[in-house]
């Protein structure tokens, strides 16, 4: 079933564009308003009432329909929750709407993406390959991550990804801090997996050296062992408009590809 369910929702969010539609207004007003009763409650103590209730309210709905009409509900409900704990944006529609920008000169369009990304490239590297490796950060936020979790825990794994991240990501709440650990402690595993993908879908001798280097470092080191792999793995010859990031989204298709063939076999293993 984790396969089936996987497979509808990479497929719909790579080859759809309804992002529109996954909107987490509910869950920011739900949060402003029980923040105004625990406002001076410890963080770790308020971190667990946001987000506890929608867990177990999605794990009941689980639960409750579990088995029922032959599994179809199932089926239905998982694809509904991971699809809209993907995300929130698009990466793939963000990055081709960058590339597009960028060819038609369009200011506004690009500093949307650079924002978006929360781009700040030293003189170094650049623009552009600050852009592919913002990239790959934001493949395991939006993606890999919501999904490994789901394949663990069903919709409550990929329920509780998303909303630590959105925690993390909103330094307003006050929360951003102890849920930023802890997005690093669910991203532990799920990168050291990521990454080791990118060895099978680009150079795998250059990525797999780098993978070893960082596989045993904790948690803060993430995204370094994201963006370093994913750079190993490119096979770019040019610094031309838009052709890193194109590489990029290319070979994140070959790793999600990868990574459904293993999740099918993994599944008639077990």
């Amino acid at each position: 079933m984790a396969f089936i369910i996987t497979l509808i929702a990479l497929v719909m969010e790579r080859f759809f564009h309804w992002q529109h539609l996954r909107q987490w207004r509910w869950f920011l007003n739900y949060e402003a308003r029980l923040n105004r009763v625990i406002g001076d409650w410890p963080s770790p103590i308020r971190l667990l009432i946001n987000i506890l209730p929608p867990i177990i309210v999605v794990g009941l709905i689980s639960y409750l329909i579990s088995g029922l009409f032959y599994g179809i509900l199932d089926l239905i409900f998982g694809v509904i929750v991971l699809l809209y704990c993907l995300g929130p944006e698009n990466l793939w529609v963000e990055i081709y709407k960058y590339i597009q920008a960028a060819n038609q000169n369009d200011q506004s369009g690009m500093e949307h993406v650079i924002q978006t990304f929360h781009i700040s490239p030293d003189r170094e590297m650049g623009f552009h390959e600050a852009l592919t490796r913002a990239i790959f950060v934001k493949a395991n936020d939006r993606i890999f991550a919501v999904i490994f979790w789901f394949v663990m825990l069903g919709p409550i794994g990929a329920l509780l990804y998303r909303l630590v991240t959105l925690f993390s990501e909103r330094v307003e709440w006050g929360l951003s801090d102890i849920s930023l650990k802890l997005k690093q402690l669910l991203d532990w595993i799920p990168v050291r997996i990521f990454t080791f993908f990118f060895a099978l879908g680009g150079h795998f001798t250059e990525v797999i050296t780098e993978w070893k280097k960082h596989i045993l470092q904790g948690p803060p080191f993430n995204e370094l062992l994201l963006t370093e792999c994913g750079i190993k793995a490119l096979d770019f010859k040019t610094n031309q408009e838009g052709v890193m990031e194109k590489e990029a989204l290319q070979l994140l298709d070959r790793v999600f590809v990868l990574g459904l063939v293993i999740l099918a076999i993994g599944v008639l293993i077990i």
